[in-house]
């Protein structure tokens, strides 16, 4: 591929690297071909393909002319040649005319050979090869997005306190929402104007650049926008705050943790987190919002779902679309229709994995349960924001358009919390067991010695129970029945006792499969400075691609993990997925392209 000369007019830094690339076919790598295509479509490279040796290919040509020389040469025959030679047809020639002389068709067969080659199959070879190596690109990529999936979608949510979102803006400033430690239901919004950072300060969530002066921050509107948000995460009893990763994140972390100091707790146990901003713009424009955010004003909607993501990541992605979620590679080349359908059966799965807590789950989630669909959905959702959070799982039936069998099949998915900390009338809705078997585990957890208050604060913490109860009640699997009657002849009990024995029993999977959000209450770092050697211990994985690992460590802009360092470091440990917090070493940093490469450090996954 080759540069044109609209990329030379326009600067083409994102396509430098293939400016004057030259790669044997079998060398080009997936996200390679990908590139290159987006790259012609903006009309910035010019791709073409050719033999290594052009010299070859014409001495083939002529190899493939002498077992034409006896080919007949009465009227036409010469025009059948030609045409045979263009279809590449030459083993299906007659050659058993033999009274014609030779030297009268060789020199007309080698140049209609020739111009065969180079008039139409070089050309149609060329095109055939791009489609096919784009169509396994694509395949990779779609490949990729799908394995992403999953840790995206099952990252631990942040349960137990109202968080505020901040999404990162220049002119028109910072928008912020709160919303509620249970239902996820807004209750603030506002734009805070702080001071804007001087241009070449490299502020915005990629760039680079360098630290700001703190004469920038001096002013009455910088602490107006303090003052904003500290009275925002007092009046609220805000716990964390979530800051978009786009334009202007590195401002806007600056800012709450100025403002997270100013506020009455002195901080305190205040923490905020960068959350993943893909998708949020075109989700607040989107009819889904208006028809879930009505009461919201359009500009802050996005601020609700950086909160929201915050607090249950996978209620709030399932409502961006595929190619907006910002994982793969090249998605937004990808074929749409097979993207939703991955994202659709990866939600299907993370929701029979781990459940659902009914009382902060999006409609767009809840109808992603088997049983559910849109209508009764939203109908569940507009029950829980009228007359407030379920308190137990037999309260579903309560719901409008949930009838008897459709509570039978919900019921063992959905799952009940009390988000204030207090017991549930029914511990058992906050586990895997589906109503249907309460009395038989109740049964079980008598014949074993568990006390309820013991299951109560189970529920509350999240888990499963102790070796010790765990051996007592395999004990009583294959014994009779706890009422006098024998052992389920199917092995219904057993499956029963393993469930109640699931180290996963209570509680929601996520916050003991993954590890937390990353919370912190200082000012962010740049990436002018970072130097190389530079050790990050609480790196986060972004993304993963074949080529290697997107590492967020906290400067605004994430480092590349070439794969080729997993390598070095491949002693049989799993590669780490999207959410993974690992230790990784600065090795090369571009200020420049905004780009940092990275090196696995010694004690990598903590």
């Amino acid at each position: 591929s080759t540069a044109t000369a609209a990329a030379a007019a326009s600067g083409g830094e994102n396509f430098r690297d293939y400016a004057d690339f030259e790669r044997p076919l079998s060398a080009v790598s997936s996200h390679a071909w990908l590139a290159m295509h987006r790259g012609v479509e903006l009309k910035l490279l010019r791709l073409s393909v050719a033999p290594r040796d052009e010299a070859s290919v014409a001495a083939a040509v002529a190899r493939a002319c002498p077992p034409l020389r006896s080919y007949s040469a009465r009227p036409g025959g010469g025009h059948r040649l030609c045409l045979a030679l263009a279809e590449g047809a030459r083993d299906s020639l007659p050659t058993t005319h033999s009274q014609v002389r030779t030297h009268r068709l060789l020199v007309p067969c080698t140049g209609a050979a020739a111009e065969a080659w180079s008039r139409l199959l070089k050309p149609s070879l060329a095109r055939e090869v791009q489609r096919r190596a784009l169509e396994a690109a694509r395949s990779e990529a779609i490949e990729c997005f799908a394995a992403n999936l999953s840790p995206l979608l099952l990252a631990p949510p942040l349960r137990g306190t109202a968080v505020l979102g901040v999404d990162p803006g220049f002119a028109h400033g910072h928008k912020l929402a709160v919303v509620s430690a249970g239902t996820a239901s807004v209750t603030a919004h506002a734009t805070v104007k702080p001071p804007l950072p001087p241009r070449g300060s490299g502020s915005s969530g990629g760039g680079a650049g360098g630290s700001r002066g703190s004469s920038v921050h001096d002013g009455a509107a910088w602490g107006e926008a303090v003052r904003v948000i500290a009275e925002l995460c007092d009046s609220h009893g805000v716990g964390a705050v979530a800051v978009g990763d786009g334009q202007n994140s590195r401002e806007a972390q600056r800012l709450v943790a100025a403002a997270i100091a100013a506020t009455r707790r002195g901080g305190g146990r205040l923490r905020y987190a960068v959350v993943r901003e893909n998708g949020a713009s075109i989700y607040s424009a989107s009819d889904l919002a208006a028809a879930e955010l009505g009461e919201v004003p359009l500009q802050h909607r996005a601020a609700v779902s950086i909160a929201r993501r915050l607090a249950d990541p996978l209620s709030e992605f399932v409502k961006i679309e595929p190619a907006a979620l910002g994982v793969g590679m090249y998605q937004r080349d990808l074929p749409a229709k097979e993207l939703g359908a991955r994202l659709d059966a990866a939600v299907e799965d993370a929701v029979a994995a781990v459940g659902v807590e009914v009382n902060g789950a999006s409609p767009s989630l809840l109808q992603r349960v088997a049983g559910l669909n849109r209508k009764t959905a939203s109908a569940l959702r507009a029950h829980i924001d009228t007359a407030g959070e379920l308190s137990s799982r037999e309260s579903l039936r309560q719901v409008p358009g949930i009838g008897p069998k459709t509570y039978v099949n919900i019921a063992g998915f959905l799952r009940i919390t009390a988000s204030d900390g207090a017991p549930l009338a029914e511990p058992l809705d906050a586990t895997r067991v589906h109503p249907e078997a309460y009395a038989e585990a109740r049964a079980l957890f008598a014949a074993a010695g568990i006390g309820s208050g013991a299951l109560g604060q189970l529920a509350r913490r999240g888990g499963g129970f102790a070796e010790g109860d765990c051996a007592r009640l395999r004990a009583l699997a294959a014994a009779p029945a706890p009422g006098g009657g024998a052992a389920s002849p199917g092995g219904g009990r057993a499956a029963l006792v393993e469930l109640l024995c699931d180290p996963l029993l209570c509680g929601d999977p996520r916050e003991q499969l993954a590890p937390p959000p990353q919370l912190v209450a200082s000012a962010p770092r740049s990436l002018a400075d970072v130097r190389a050697g530079d050790v990050f211990e609480h790196a986060v994985v972004k993304n993963a691609a074949p080529f290697g690992l997107f590492v967020d460590v906290g400067v605004g802009s994430d480092g590349l993990l070439h794969a080729s360092e997993l390598k070095k470091h491949g002693s049989g440990r799993p590669v780490p997925t999207v959410g993974a917090s690992i230790c990784v070493t600065a090795k090369a940093v571009d200020i420049n392209r905004g780009r940092l490469s990275l090196a696995l450090h010694p004690v990598w996954c903590l």
